[in-house]
């Protein structure tokens, strides 16, 4: 399985016992380098898209629908092309499609620099800029970090999604303080400078790992096990087990209300009085909360049954919903709290078990094939918002739906008993 791909056979921390005592485990080099694409993948591209589109609006007078247009695009391509990336890498080197990633996004947001009309901007963030989200994204930072954790996996893959909260926390006051000390042209320059210097930790650290002693001794004898023997499920074979779609219907329900919650709060808290500020306070809130999550849960995800532990996901999200429909300020807060908690949770949940259902061999496969498949709640959740404040002039009724919304998808783990256990163990 592993002869044609890239192994860490040159790291001396997996070589033996003797040279373990001498380095880091090589794991956890691997650990903080998925930390920094997690940033690049989301911080430059998403959560700075509104300065940009303050920016773009005065430059070429475009229309928000257009500007809007852009984000949305690259949020579908990130969701679609996830399935040939997932099957791409349980066949390919794992460093190549990173650097891809790199190289792809990092231009793109250098070309942007030298845009002189607005379909320039909208083709370059729906194709190379788009690299982010597929190749330096959740499936290849999940794929990768999974090979090399196995007892430590929870806490592992939920360190690497703090990166996207970082990027959240980031890059927007970041991108404001450039674009006026600098101009938002050369925003976009040391923004493409930044992400194509992470071609070089990339080409050192993004490599699978063999079946060593340290690894083995240091996460578990099952790695060689899985790396060994594990069994290659095609597409087909995984969306006939029933798995496949819950684990599709809970994440992909997260990630639509997420999308839904964080380009309505700002709105939603002018709607009802508040001003600007107080929306964006709330937005920070949830990413805030969102690290804290994550940081729990990887202290605990490793020892706690992950059918419970997406269904608490589940739950949380029903109560912060909730909590942001009663529009008070406390309550308010209290709900962007419970939110951040629950999508830290759950980001870390799909990555465990979906490793734990189809395997190592499968995981590509399971990962891109969920994260595709889940494209209609990731696009209908936003859209429901605006629509429903078009209709009703409320965001509250379109907390209350994602709040239901969840509550079906909790609902939906309990139809299968022991979902979450192994394919090959039925």
């Amino acid at each position: 399985m592993m002869a044609d791909r890239d192994v860490a056979v040159s790291a001396p921390s997996a070589l033996s016992p003797q040279a373990e005592t001498r380095g880091i485990y090589e794991g956890w080099k691997v650990l903080a380098l998925t930390m920094l694409m997690s940033i690049c993948a989301a911080g430059p591209v998403y959560y700075a898209y509104g300065n940009y589109a303050l920016a773009f609006s005065a430059e070429f007078g475009a229309s928000r629908t257009a500007i809007n247009f852009g984000y949305t695009v690259v949020m579908l391509v990130g969701n679609v092309g996830s399935a040939p990336v997932g099957w791409l890498l349980d066949r390919w080197s794992v460093r190549n499609a990173a650097v891809a990633g790199a190289v792809g996004t990092g231009i793109g947001l250098a070309l942007v620099s030298v845009a002189t009309q607005m379909w320039q901007v909208l083709l370059l963030f729906t194709t190379l800029i788009a690299f982010a989200d597929v190749f330096l994204g959740v499936v290849v930072v999940n794929y990768l970090l999974s090979h090399w954790f196995e007892r430590r996996r929870g806490l592992a893959l939920s360190f690497a999604q703090i990166g996207s909260s970082a990027g959240a926390i980031i890059f927007p006051p970041l991108t404001a303080y450039l674009t006026v000390a600098v101009g938002w042209r050369s925003v976009f320059t040391i923004y493409g400078v930044l992400v194509l210097v992470l071609i070089l930790p990339i080409l050192r650290y993004a490599r699978m790992p063999a079946t060593m002693p340290a690894v083995e001794r240091l996460e578990g004898d099952r790695v060689a096990a899985v790396h060994a023997s594990g069994k290659r499920h095609s597409y087909a074979t995984i969306w006939r087990h029933a798995p496949f779609w819950i684990i599709t219907l809970c994440t992909g329900t997260m990630i639509g209300i997420n999308g839904g919650t964080m380009i309505s709060l700002v709105p939603y808290a002018k709607s009802i009085g508040m001003d600007v500020a107080t929306g964006a306070y709330l937005v920070s809130i949830i990413g805030i909360a969102a690290v804290s999550g994550k940081i729990v849960f990887g202290m605990v995800a490793d020892r706690i049954d992950l059918q419970w532990a997406m269904r608490g996901a589940l739950l949380l999200v029903v109560g912060g919903q909730v909590m942001l429909a009663t529009a008070t300020p406390l309550a308010m807060q209290l709900g962007a709290i419970l939110f951040g908690l629950s999508l830290g949770g759950m980001m870390p949940v799909w990555g465990l078990v979906s490793a734990r259902v189809f395997g190592l061999a499968s995981y590509g496969v399971a990962l891109g094939g969920t994260r595709t498949a889940m494209t209609p709640l990731a696009f209908v959740c936003p859209m429901l918002a605006g629509v429903i404040f078009d209709r009703y002039g409320s965001y509250q009724i379109a907390w209350f739906c994602y709040a239901a919304l969840a509550l079906l998808a909790c609902a939906a783990t309990f139809l299968k008993p022991r979902w979450a256990q192994p394919l090959e163990a039925r």
